[in-house]
């Protein structure tokens, strides 16, 4: 499944709001049967750029993040947030993957990247 998705990515011109000095973002892009998502993407280039493997589990793990909790509220408990940017961000992103692929190609995504060894 992984092999099906096109990814794309550029350095973002401006670089603000970065995890540490030594990360970069970048705009990064999948497309899938005619559709895409563009999403933000952060990494340190000293050890790795982006990649299809990387990018994929962080919006999975986004995804599940979101799908995993009823509400705001409870997704803000779970994970320790006191204000709603996290999640309307991994709700962003769990709708663009719904719309993408179905259930059982999350799944198989997951699969392989587990197979890759993240």
């Amino acid at each position: 499944m992984l092999n099906k998705i096109k990814f794309s990515y550029k350095e973002a011109k401006e670089q603000e709001n970065l995890f540490t000095p030594s990360h970069t973002l970048f705009k990064c892009k999948i497309k899938v049967d005619g559709l895409q998502y563009t999403f933000n993407y952060q990494c340190n280039t000293a050890h790795d750029t982006p990649n299809v493997c990387d990018c994929m589990y962080a919006l999975i793990s986004d995804m599940d993040c979101y799908d995993s909790c009823r509400d705001m509220e409870d997704f803000n408990f779970e994970f320790g947030y006191l204000d709603d940017k996290a999640y309307k961000a991994c709700k962003k992103t769990s709708k663009a993957l719904h719309r993408l692929f179905t259930d059982d190609e999350i799944y198989q995504i997951t699969e392989e990247i587990t197979e890759e060894g993240l």
